[in-house]
């Protein structure tokens, strides 16, 4: 993040006090990481990037109204800052607030200088896909992968677009490239074996069911996957 006039640099206390709470941040110690981040904030109070963290902790903790307060004291300092653009725009889709949300990304996109349009097209797109506008998610989506062709997400999400339109060979091929990209991810896999029983490839079906299942077993889409093995007598209830 580049600096701006009246943004406030973090000095060696702060610094400390910011490391700590992005490794509390980072292990979902989430109490331990406000604590850090509003000493942090206590030394440093108009650093954006301390700010930014601030607003992410509370995004986290479902404090949305503090959160959004977080975000937009940082943008006051630097009107540029695109991550919290980007963060600001999730914040806003996660409570369904879609034209604020599609607002904040495309102001993320303003700054030529961004390192990460990929993941801002991707969640644009996501908002486009849950207003129903099929060309324009699936345009964003595109963008996105054109920006990274090596970030996965765009391409399971292309794919679960498909999949709600009933384009199951399109959906098919984005599939293929989120697991090649994705090695430990159980999503694009679970999507890619309910694709196979549509086409009647059971047996294939369940051998991707299975590798949801031991990739995440505790997880939403491995406990899905444990389910269709479970009515498919390829488990045990005590398995």
């Amino acid at each position: 993040m580049k600096s701006h006039p009246d943004a406030q640099a973090m000095n060696e206390s702060s610094s400390i006090q910011y490391q700590f709470a992005y490794q509390f941040y980072s292990r979902g110690e989430l109490i331990r990481a406000l604590g850090a981040i509003l000493e942090a904030k206590k030394i440093s109070a108009n650093n954006p990037e301390i700010l930014n963290l601030l607003g992410l902790i509370y995004f986290r903790q479902k404090k949305y109204p503090h959160a959004e307060k977080a975000f937009r004291q940082a943008i006051e300092i630097d009107p540029k800052g695109s991550e919290v653009y980007n963060n600001l725009g999730t914040l806003y889709y996660e409570q369904k607030e879609y034209k604020k949300a599609k607002q904040s990304f495309e102001q993320a996109l303003e700054n030529p200088l961004y390192l990460h349009p990929d993941r801002v097209y991707n969640n644009l797109a996501l908002v486009y896909k849950d207003m129903g506008q099929f060309e324009e998610a699936q345009s964003n989506f595109q963008k996105a992968i054109s920006v990274n062709e090596n970030y996965y997400l765009p391409y399971n999400n292309m794919a679960r677009l498909l999949m709600d339109h009933g384009k199951m060979k399109q959906a098919k091929v984005y599939l293929k490239n989120a697991i090649r990209l994705c090695k430990t991810c159980a999503e694009p896999r679970y999507r890619m074996a309910s694709v196979l029983l549509k086409e009647s490839k059971k047996a294939e079906a369940i051998k991707m069911f299975q590798k949801v299942y031991d990739l995440d077993p505790k997880g939403y889409y491995g406990q899905l996957g444990r389910k269709f093995l479970l009515d498919a007598g390829k488990l045990k209830d005590d398995d």
